[in-house]
């Protein structure tokens, strides 16, 4: 099974660790299809994170609107790693978009 974690503190026992939103949407972009994907939704807030366009630092909630928008690069199924209750709550509230209901996504 091919598992990608996308987090700027945790390490688990994947294949591939991104630690901000730009590393992450390259490694959904050009190495999958994942199996699993892990995210958390505060990334660092570094300049690697920092996203000029929209003038802020992105999320694990802006890559679930990515994936949203990129269907193809979904992965079979995504655990949520975060802490932040509101940032979980929005990213739920995608992968119900993504998933239908009779699948299991590996909410967490």
């Amino acid at each position: 099974m091919r598992s990608l974690l996308i987090d700027d503190c945790r390490r688990l026992n994947v294949n591939i660790i991104a630690q901000n939103y730009f590393d992450g949407i390259w490694e959904l972009e050009h190495h999958g299809p994942w199996d699993k994907l892990y995210l958390d939704h505060d990334l660092s807030n570094d300049d690697e994170s920092y996203c000029k366009e929209h003038r802020r630092y992105m999320t694990g909630y802006d890559i679930m609107c990515w994936l949203e928008e990129h269907p193809e690069h979904l992965p079979g199924e995504i655990v949520l790693v975060t802490d932040n209750p509101v940032g979980r709550d929005k990213m739920k509230q995608v992968i119900n978009k993504l998933y239908p209901r009779d699948e299991v996504h590996g909410i967490r």
